[in-house]
């Protein structure tokens, strides 16, 4: 606690003024001109780190850094309202802050600016007493910078016809290289997911101070449990493609092809960073947590910016209530323009029934990913615990093959012929044909997808989640297929009455809507995450 000189009340850090306050008596320090003689925090060590209060959180095992002990009521990863269990822990000392200059009231107006858009949230994601707990948290990131200043020869090649011939200039280029990046910032928390920490950059780093732990005094700070090994590639990758994409730009590299795909990888070999650094910064970051039984979901807001993000869950209810608002004028908009023969009502249920089977696969691959951690660098090495090197699935994402995005690419097949064979442009005959043939395309590919996954998985020590692995995907999917298969059985029997047409319709949009009710549940699943256990002080290791 940093105590007032004047009347030994309670400093906090003020975001309007930027300044240590003391609300009982009006003063205000500079954050750097406060002078704690007999506290040891504020004397750095000789390997880099400071002695700080931490709180563990007796749910989840989060630990946070917070130097106004009062406010040590709510822990913004799990929701508890209790954090408890305070030690005195040496830690890594970071090298920079950006102090927050948003308000809790700004971040409860960017909340609310983004809820308006959600009009299937649940109600309680609006109600103030929520909003209220909204915790100030300073999170930990590596800050990366790089610099290339040397001369560099890469190629260049054009292709041009000429008569018959088809003729191939190559040229070798060479210039100097003067170019320095820096503030690419990447969260060193595993609590803290990539894509929240993703959806509310960038922060501008050109706004920097040297740290000092009076900063964070009324807040609360994440600890640092990612090295900076694990997001190098990362930046380094994203500053190779800014630097190929400028160089490119260049009316001589232009006119000479340098640049193109087939000279793109060795000119970023020829850019390649020569010297790179890291620097652990905190970031300001306002944090909301809301708990539903053993799951939470997350509200984040820039604590310099304001830019928002959240996981918004949907309410079934509302999601239902709206659907049935928007399905009556929809129902006699197609009724006055459209006449729909029993065929391709038919063609119409199979044609949904796909769009759900692909939509559903998509979120649960997403959801298996996720939940294993893999597509989430930080908590990749912290499952790892930072013993081994990250697996080739955490380092770089693996790339489809044909008969991955085939099923895709047939359903937009699929629905593009429907729309046109309504507007009169393909013939029925033609376009039933071709939608025979792509249905059993998808459904051959789905079968080989499966045989495809369970194979490689017997080979396979450790289980990784790809789009081919349908084992924990079936008792899902297999919904929406059947209601297919039973569609496709009476379009290939091609029963003379009507009646056989509508029955089978009837029977794939049951299994369409039964599909919609799994996806919202996908949704909100996707919308958030297992509560988290961090094994720090308490609760198990995740994974």
């Amino acid at each position: 606690m940093y105590k007032c000189p004047n009347c030994a009340g309670n400093l906090t850090f003020d975001i309007a003024s930027q300044m240590l306050h003391c609300i009982y008596c009006e003063t205000r320090i500079d954050p750097y001109g406060y002078s704690r003689e007999k506290d040891a925090e504020e004397k750095e060590s000789p390997s880099g780190e400071y002695e700080a209060t931490i709180f563990t959180c007796p749910q989840c095992g989060a630990e946070l850094i917070s130097e106004d002990t009062t406010a040590a009521t709510f822990c913004s990863f799990c929701g508890a309202s209790t954090v408890l269990d305070s030690r005195v822990s040496r830690e890594r000392r970071p090298g920079s802050i950006i102090p927050f200059t948003k308000t809790k009231e700004d971040c409860r107006a960017a909340y609310g600016k983004m809820l308006r858009r959600a009009w299937f949230a649940p109600k309680e994601l609006k109600d103030e007493a929520l909003i209220e707990k909204f915790r100030g948290i300073y999170m930990p990131y590596w800050v990366y910078s790089f610099e290339k200043k040397e001369h560099i020869i890469f190629p260049g090649r054009r292709t041009h016809r000429k008569g018959d011939y088809r003729i191939t200039d190559h040229y070798q280029l060479n210039c100097q290289i003067d170019a320095e990046y820096g503030g690419l910032a990447y969260d060193a928390s595993s609590a803290f997911s990539d894509d929240l920490s993703g959806a509310i950059a960038p922060f501008d780093l050109k706004q920097k101070k040297v740290f000092t732990p009076s900063f964070l005094s009324g807040f609360y700070a994440d600890t640092s449990d990612v090295e900076e090994e694990v997001y190098l590639s990362d930046a380094e990758e994203f500053v190779l493609k800014d630097a190929c994409d400028t160089l490119a730009r260049e009316s001589v590299c232009r006119d000479c092809g340098a640049g193109r795909k087939e000279t793109e990888d060795a000119l970023k070999n020829a850019l390649r960073p020569s010297q790179s650094s890291a620097e652990l910064a905190m970031l300001p970051v306002w944090f909301l947590s809301y708990r539903n039984g053993g799951r939470v979901s997350y509200a984040v807001v820039n604590g310099q910016t304001g830019k928002a993000a959240a996981d918004l869950p949907v309410d079934k209810k509302r999601y239902l209530f709206g659907s049935l608002l928007l399905a009556v004028p929809l129902f006699f908009w197609l009724n006055l323009n459209f006449t729909i023969i029993p065929g391709r009502l038919l063609l119409m249920s199979i044609a949904l029934a796909l769009f759900c089977v692909y939509i559903s696969n998509l979120q649960l691959t997403y959801i298996l990913e996720r939940e294993s951690g893999e597509n989430d660098k930080g908590l990749a090495f912290k499952n790892q615990a930072g013993k081994r090197p990250l697996p080739e699935w955490a380092q770089k994402r693996r790339k489809k093959n044909f008969w991955q995005s085939f099923p895709g690419s047939g359903l937009y097949v699929v629905l593009g012929l429907l729309v046109l064979q309504l507007l009169g442009i393909v013939g029925a005959a033609i376009w039933e044909e071709l939608i025979m043939l792509i249905i059993f395309g998808m459904l051959a590919d789905g079968i080989l997808g499966v045989i495809r996954g369970t194979s490689q998985r017997k080979r396979q020590k450790k289980k990784v989640f790809t789009g081919e692995h349908f084992r924990e995907k079936w008792p899902t999917l297999i919904k929406p297929l059947s209601g297919i298969l039973f569609a496709v059985v009476i379009l290939v029997l091609n029963p003379v009455s009507d009646w056989f047409y509508y029955i089978g319709a009837f029977v794939c949009m049951g299994t369409v809507l039964w599909a919609i009710m799994d996806i919202i549940r996908q949704h909100n699943l996707l919308t958030t995450r297992k509560l988290i256990q961090l094994g720090r002080r308490g609760g198990d290791e995740v994974g």
